[in-house]
């Protein structure tokens, strides 16, 4: 079994399984399953409704097949909720529960990332040590956060060489312009909308792994 660090450091595809896009749980597992069947590093579930007895039991559900299948699954924003699932992780975002109580509640042994768009943020952070990983964006204009503007290229870059844990870009990346987010020294790519509705899930990851994946493998060779 990977350490937690060598685990981190070989995600490339990181996918966002957001609820606000299906009608119901049932199609939520079902976009679920195409998911961890296709080469994903890591899922994230993202749930802003009310947590209730059958969402838990889908959650624990899914859970359960992403351990099977060897893919991390993180909760977004509620370490709580990944402790009560048995769940990877937590993904924490602005405003959330501290890294700190996070760490205290979910153990060593836990995946804990961090949103950010500055260096600054994580300098603010109480217990920084405890963040396994971070995630920047959005990179490019998203109709998710149409309130946020893009974090330049030249901050990609500044946060990919300054920081020493994982930087995982997300914000309206797919497999046309990937490759303008990669050559900031960025380490993978996370996705929410990209393969959410299409009914070819599987065939539109693969194509993006494989981008990223050749795109590493070229800078190793030139690098």
């Amino acid at each position: 079994m990977k350490s937690k660090k060598r685990l981190l450091k070989s995600w490339k595809i990181y996918a966002i399984l957001d609820e606000s896009f299906f009608p119901d749980e049932r199609g939520l597992f079902k976009k679920f399953q195409d998911l961890i069947e296709s080469p994903i590093d890591v899922i994230q579930l993202r749930f802003k409704k009310l947590v209730n007895e059958s969402f838990l039991r889908a959650a624990k559900k899914m859970t359960q097949r992403a351990k099977e299948k060897g893919i991390p699954l993180v909760i977004n924003d509620r370490p709580d909720i990944a402790l009560i699932l048995g769940a990877s992780g937590v993904h924490l975002g602005k405003g959330d529960i501290s890294v700190r109580s996070a760490r205290s509640l979910l153990g060593p042994r836990a995946i804990i990332g961090r949103t950010i768009r500055a260096a600054a943020d994580l300098e603010k952070e109480q217990s920084v040590n405890d963040i396994d990983y971070v995630a920047i964006g959005p990179v490019f204009d998203t109709p998710l956060k149409p309130s946020l503007k893009r974090v330049s290229p030249e901050r990609l870059r500044e946060l990919s060489e300054k920081i020493k844990i994982p930087v995982i870009a997300i914000g309206g990346i797919n497999d046309t312009n990937v490759r303008e987010v990669l050559r900031y020294g960025i380490s993978a790519v996370a996705f929410v909308r990209y393969a959410a509705r299409q009914k070819n899930t599987k065939d539109k990851i693969i194509k993006l792994r494989k981008i990223v994946t050749n795109f590493h493998r070229e800078l190793n060779l030139t690098s």
